[in-house]
């Protein structure tokens, strides 16, 4: 049978597809290449202080954990890791919803291999220059200095503040 009106067609299907792209972009949805990003780099920061934390305090001999050490890097950034915090619950709930524990799991475990290969190689980096003990004593004045926080100076920055705009609202 043939078809009588394939321009109709075509505009129907067209319209279709362009549902489905609109639901995959839809505002409804909390999965956002933008929102990734900027938790990927919030989680990537953290899990770097944490690292440095880690390596530094019993070299500096320094009484404070490698935990109250990164917890004064987040209560400096609040604003984003509190908002990285609640956009990863949301994206793993969405992921759930849709694909079941398979899917969140594949979600976390990219998003946590990520941060911890990228922070790992940061704070190797970090530490890598000179003695260790110099090293540490720089790389922590660095980051109790505030330097190391984000601030509109991060390449980044707009991604950070949609990201904790969107948490605000949701």
């Amino acid at each position: 049978m043939p078809l009588r009106h394939p321009i109709r067609l075509t505009a129907i299907s067209a319209a279709l597809l362009l549902s489905d792209a609109a639901i995959a972009q839809s505002p409804l949805r909390v999965e956002n290449e933008s929102r990734d990003a900027a938790a990927a780099f919030v989680g990537t920061e953290n899990f770097m202080i944490g690292r440095i934390g880690r390596d530094c305090m019993p070299v500096l001999s320094r009484m404070e954990t490698p935990q109250q050490f990164v917890r004064a890097w987040q209560k400096r950034n609040a604003k984003y890791y509190v908002a990285t915090i609640k956009y990863m619950k949301q994206r793993l709930d969405e992921a759930l919803a849709e694909g079941g524990t398979a899917k969140r799991d594949t979600v976390l475990t990219a998003y946590v291999t990520n941060l911890q290969r990228n922070g790992d190689a940061a704070a190797k980096d970090w530490l890598s220059r000179g003695e260790q003990k110099q090293a540490c004593e720089r790389a922590v004045a660095t980051i109790e200095s505030g330097a190391a926080d984000i601030t509109p100076k991060i390449r980044m920055f707009d991604e950070l503040e949609a990201m904790a705009d969107w948490a605000q609202r949701h």
